[in-house]
C-alpha cells in the first residue's frame, strides 16, 4: 500500500514545486522602478508650496505660501479599457487649516509609461524601466496649438541621478530619481535691451515608494528689457506622506 501512495505523492509534489518556482521567477522580473510613482488607494503626499506670480503690465510681484495634498481616491477604466487612478488635489493656506478641493488629476499606467492628465493637458510623466540618461518627449500629447500651452513644445524629459538620495530642502529621501523636463533661457532681460525673451525651467524628483518629493516649475516672459516680467515660479517640497 505504501509503495502505491509514494508515486502519487511525487506526482502531486512535482507540479507544486514547478508552480512555486514560476512564481519566484515572476517576482524577480517585476519592474521595481515603477515604485517611484506608487499607485494605490489612499496613498497621499503633502507639500509645502512656495509660489511667486509676476504681472508685467502692473509691475506686481506676489508671493504666496500654502500647502497641497495629492491623494489617490478612486480608480476607473478609461476609453481604452486601461485601469486608471483618480488623484484629488487639495489646498490650504497654512498647516492646520481646512483642506479645500483644488483639482483632479487622472493617472494611467501602461507597460512602458505613466500618463498624467492635469488641467486638460496629458503628460507622459515617466517611462519604464527608469534608467540613467533615458530621455523622451513628455509633452507630445499636449494641445500645443493652444497659445496657453505653446511653451510646452519640444520639451525633452531626462532621467538623472537614479537611485541616489535627495534632500528637498525639508526632508532627505533615499533612492530617488530626478527628471529634468526643460531648461530654456532665451535672451536675458538685464542684458539684451529691447529684445523679448523668456525663462522656462521644470524639474521633478521622485522617491521610491513615496512619489513626487520635489517640484520646481518656472515660466516667465517679457517683451523687452524695460518691461517687468510676467509669469510664475512654483516650488513644492514633500513634508508628509503615508
Amino acid at each position: 500500500m505504501i509503495k502505491k501512495i509514494l508515486p502519487i505523492l511525487l506526482l502531486v509534489a512535482i507540479p507544486m514545486v514547478a508552480m512555486f518556482s514560476c512564481r519566484k521567477v515572476n517576482n524577480t522580473t517585476a519592474d521595481l522602478t515603477k515604485n517611484y510613482f506608487p499607485l494605490q488607494y489612499g496613498k497621499y503626499v503633502t507639500y509645502a508650496v512656495d509660489s511667486v506670480y509676476y504681472n508685467g503690465s502692473l509691475g506686481v510681484r506676489l508671493e504666496v505660501k500654502s500647502q497641497m495634498k495629492y491623494s489617490i481616491t478612486d480608480t476607473f477604466t478609461d476609453s481604452k479599457r486601461r485601469l486608471s487612478y483618480i488623484m484629488d488635489v487639495y489646498s490650504r493656506p497654512y498647516d492646520g487649516a481646512d483642506w479645500h478641493a483644488l483639482r483632479v488629476i487622472l493617472v494611467t499606467p501602461t507597460t512602458t509609461s505613466l500618463l498624467y492628465s492635469q488641467d486638460g493637458v496629458q503628460y507622459i510623466k515617466m517611462m519604464f524601466p527608469v534608467t540613467e540618461g533615458l530621455s523622451w518627449k513628455g509633452n507630445v500629447n499636449a494641445q500645443l496649438n493652444d497659445p496657453a500651452f505653446a511653451y510646452l513644445k519640444d520639451w525633452t524629459y531626462l532621467y538623472k541621478n537614479v537611485h541616489l538620495s535627495y534632500f528637498n530642502g525639508v526632508v532627505n529621501f533615499d533612492n530617488t530619481v530626478s527628471i529634468l523636463e526643460d531648461n530654456e533661457h532665451v535672451n536675458y532681460q538685464n542684458v539684451d535691451s529691447a529684445v523679448a525673451g523668456y525663462d522656462t525651467y521644470a524639474k521633478e524628483v521622485y522617491a521610491n515608494n513615496v512619489g513626487m518629493v520635489y517640484k520646481e516649475w518656472t515660466h516667465t516672459t517679457w517683451v523687452d528689457s524695460s518691461q517687468n516680467k510676467s509669469g510664475y515660479s512654483v516650488i513644492m517640497q514633500a513634508i508628509d506622506h503615508n
